[in-house]
């Protein structure tokens, strides 16, 4: 979640319930939490020196925002351009893509590379046990359980090689113009954070 905030906080600065809100709105499927994992997490966030909280008076109550500091920029830039764990493949790839804005254009398409890059070598992963799965010899008491679980890893390469698709296109169009429509996008969808 560290990462996500931090996203966040690199757009403008926000409480924390602003930050719930954000991530209620489903905007990305990456994350969903409670204000009190939220608050957990800023409070570690704020004392590894990361984000600061500033006190503001918003028409005669006390309000809580948080500010990203330097290193917390440095932090999230860090992450974004880090290996993605392939057990969290998708929530990475999400949120990456979800704050990919935030970056200039070569930094855009080098990320879209890396992304496409760990798409490309789980795949390979599940490819070698599809085939290792063709030539197992499964008892005939397990058929039955073999073949749905066959279906699963079906399920999983075809997913994976769809976004691996996806994510090719993407990585053509920021080759061609990585700025092309990026107003018009903006104008019929906006942002996620905007009020």
């Amino acid at each position: 979640m560290d990462f996500v905030l931090l996203g966040f906080l690199m757009i403008r600065d926000l409480s924390a319930y602003e930050m719930r809100k954000i991530l209620q709105r489903k905007v990305s499927p990456f994350y969903s939490a409670s204000l009190g994992s939220i608050q957990t997490t800023l409070k570690k966030l704020e004392d590894n020196g990361l984000i600061r909280t500033l006190e503001m008076d918003a028409t005669g109550r006390r309000k809580k925002l948080y500010r990203i500091d330097e290193p917390g920029r440095r932090g999230f830039a860090e992450k974004m351009f880090s290996e993605i764990a392939a057990g969290r493949l998708e929530q990475d790839i999400t949120t990456r893509l979800f704050f990919l804005g935030l970056l200039d254009a070569p930094d855009r398409l080098k990320v879209a590379r890396s992304i496409a890059a760990s798409l490309e070598s789980v795949l390979g992963e599940y490819d070698a046990a599809a085939e290792e799965a063709a030539r197992a010899e499964v008892p005939e008491s397990l058929r039955q359980i073999a073949v749905y679980q066959i279906k699963t890893l079906e399920l999983a390469i075809a997913l994976y090689r769809s976004m691996l698709e996806w994510f090719r296109r993407f990585q053509e169009q920021l080759e061609g113009d990585p700025d092309a429509g990026e107003e018009v996008e903006f104008q019929k969808r906006g942002s996620a954070l905007s009020d």
